[in-house]
């Protein structure tokens, strides 16, 4: 299947994968592996912490610091596998435990673990966001937890509209601008813990340029909805508090990426009336926002 512009292939899951060739994309193998000994492997690990309802830790031969294509490293989910990137034939190895299910496999390689990977890589900078196509951009939603940023963008899929992402976005510079490539063809309308929703045919498979931000607000049921540019720190703060992973060492060179990106990239506060019969408007009023920018 096509992720973050990969193809990603599961072990003896045919039905798994979609139709869109996959000539010239780098092929990333998903493989069992009945054992793998971290420690004798891996010099350092992390302590635990929670992440997506589970316990995890991370393992590495050295400090995450550096941007190195060639540093394998493991990420361990508490009593359910554990991921391990072999950074020289750039596939991931996993070992089941006892909570194993592949539906759990795929949301860990899918959600979080290949993002991981491309983060580190600095293949891409991430962001926690929804983002669709208009006229052929992306256009992205940015909000907090449970803001309406997955309801909206599966509004907008309803309407037409292909999706890039409903959770996480990858986002690159180039010469002519940044460019959104999409994560993998799942959609949750609603969140669920460990599950990518259901597969979405209208898929984006091809990196489009960022035509602009939304940073959803949400408001009253009754508030009327409009659109107001942010401008300044804020513009870089609106995209500081979707950052999809929060690495310490990584923060100085997100600050320069986003706030570079600002510089090129509108970014727009609007107003969401908490209300779901209201999302015509807030489809309309975007709709006519952004053939205007």
């Amino acid at each position: 299947m096509t992720a973050f512009n990969r193809h990603i292939v599961f072990p003896d899951r045919k039905s798994f994968q979609n139709h869109v060739s996959h000539n010239r994309l780098e092929t990333i193998h998903i493989i069992e592996k009945k054992i793998y000994p971290l420690s004798q492997n891996f010099l350092l690990k992390s302590d635990w912490y929670c992440m997506s309802g589970r316990e995890i830790r991370y393992y590495s031969s050295r400090p995450f610091g550096e941007a190195d294509r060639m540093l394998s490293w493991a990420l361990e989910i508490k009593d359910t596998m554990i991921l391990v990137w072999d950074a020289k034939q750039r596939n991931i190895l996993y070992v089941r435990k006892q909570a194993y299910t592949f539906q759990r496999l795929q949301f860990w390689v899918l959600h979080t673990f290949i993002p991981l990977i491309l983060e580190l890589e600095r293949s891409y900078h991430l962001l926690h966001a929804g983002a669709v196509e208009i006229a052929g951009k992306a256009v992205l939603f940015s909000a907090f937890s449970y803001g309406g940023k997955s309801t909206l963008t599966d509004f907008f899929m309803q309407n037409g509209h292909a999706m890039l992402t409903d959770d996480s976005i990858a986002i690159e510079k180039r010469r002519d601008g940044y460019y959104a490539t999409s994560s993998y063809p799942f959609h949750r309308p609603f969140r669920k813990v460990e599950t990518l929703g259901y597969f979405v045919e209208n898929f984006v498979t091809d990196p489009k340029p960022v035509d602009a931000v939304y940073l959803l607000e949400k408001s009253a049921p009754d508030a009327s909805v409009g659109v107001t540019e942010i401008k300044g720190i804020e513009k870089f703060k609106a995209l500081h508090f979707s950052s999809f992973i929060d690495f310490s060492f990584m923060k100085q060179e997100r600050f320069c990426f986003f706030t570079e990106m600002t510089k090129r990239v509108g970014v727009y506060k609007i107003t969401v009336p908490w209300d779901t019969a209201r999302l015509p408007e807030v489809y309309e009023t975007v709709m006519v926002h952004s053939s205007q920018i």
